[in-house]
């Protein structure tokens, strides 16, 4: 009976929260605790089916617009998918949800954390946007075993003006989580989620959500008397500029990289690099990666169409460039994809654009 309440309390917050973005798109990230306690082994309770449940439901309800990425952690963490809601977007995040195990034999709570509020500031800034990072975990942090191990205080700056809520589904609650709570803004704590409280978490978050911004309206002044006919025909340069230069920018965001790069290796304290933000249709690795970590080497990241369709390559420029193991001095990149060159590791992720089956 305990089980399917702390369920109905999950799916009553993740309800709720949906209803709520009417206010404005929202960035959800969740960071799920995937140690095998989560499932019930070591004779804690099995909660792993109704949070995968609650998340399935939220969304499915979820607009339009919004953003949805999934983490998953035990000793380390790890994105499964990073996602616009829409078309097709639905079904293929309840696939990967539904596919989610738990089988992790520690709870690092400091690295999830740290990554889901690193993706939060990867994002680019929007006033009609909101960022939300939910924790779901079901118990303490276990780290032992693990070498320097991201401590869950470190991670109080980062928070920035992203919304985070930890939900502690657990009989054990670690304490570490109030703390930040009490140190950080815009962050919550659910402890042993009831229904009562599930609704003032909801509520908090609609609460908080901002206002679109509404329509700027001004005071016009009375027209002029019109121009003589022969004059008449200069007024339409302005409007053809403004077309010309409409489909300029156009063509020039339509020609823009899409995806983005997850720097593996090195460790560096931002991990992910969007590539829209960066507004161009090319660029070196050398220019946006520390250059101490391609060890002299370099390649180039493009764009090319082909019958409408966008898609993005990869070229080598100076050493070894490997795409999944395979070394190719040209490659165009998929969702998932690994690169290699000189130390550094990167996965490509643009969800959406899986690598056909015929060249797995």
């Amino acid at each position: 009976m305990r089980r399917k309440l702390v369920g109905a309390a999950v799916f009553l917050l993740l309800a709720s929260v949906a209803n709520a973005q009417r206010k404005g798109a929202v960035d959800w990230i969740f960071l799920v605790d995937t140690s095998k306690s989560m499932r019930g082994v070591g004779g804690t309770r099995d909660i792993f089916d109704d949070v995968k449940a609650s998340i399935d439901t939220f969304v499915r309800e979820a607009n339009d617009g919004d953003s949805v990425a999934i983490y998953t952690f035990d000793r380390e963490a790890e994105m499964h998918s990073s996602t616009v809601i829409g078309g097709n977007a639905r079904d293929d995040l309840q696939t990967i949800v539904g596919g989610l195990n738990a089988n992790g034999d520690r709870t690092h709570l400091g690295l999830a954390i740290k990554q889901g509020l690193e993706r939060a500031g990867s994002l680019k800034p929007d006033a009609k946007r909101t960022h939300a990072v939910v924790l779901f975990t079901d118990g303490k942090e276990d780290v032992r075993g693990i070498r320097d191990p991201v401590r869950i205080a470190s991670n109080v700056d980062r928070v920035g003006d992203s919304f985070v809520f930890f939900v502690s589904m657990g009989d054990e609650h670690e304490a570490q989580l109030d703390e930040f709570a009490r140190a950080a803004k815009n962050t919550t704590v659910l402890r042993a989620p009831s229904v009562s409280a599930i609704r003032e978490v909801a509520e908090k978050i609609r609460a908080t959500l901002p206002e679109p911004r509404p329509p700027v309206t001004t005071t016009t002044a009375p027209l002029p008397p019109p121009p003589p006919k022969s004059y008449r025909w200069l007024l339409l340069l302005p409007i053809l500029a403004a077309i010309a230069f409409f489909a300029w920018s156009r063509h020039r965001q339509n020609n823009q990289l899409e995806g983005e790069l997850e720097i593996l290796q090195p460790r560096v304290d931002s991990a992910f690099v969007g590539l829209p933000r960066l507004g161009t249709s090319e660029v070196t690795l050398s220019s946006i990666l520390p250059i101490d970590a391609l060890g002299g080497s370099d390649a180039r990241l493009f764009v090319r169409r082909r019958d409408g369709n966008k898609s993005v390559w990869i070229s080598a420029r100076s050493g070894a460039l490997r795409v999944n193991e395979v070394e190719t001095p040209e490659s165009e990149l998929f969702d998932a994809d690994t690169i290699q060159l000189g130390d550094a590791k990167l996965r490509f992720n643009r969800a959406g654009h899986e690598r056909p089956q015929e060249d797995l």
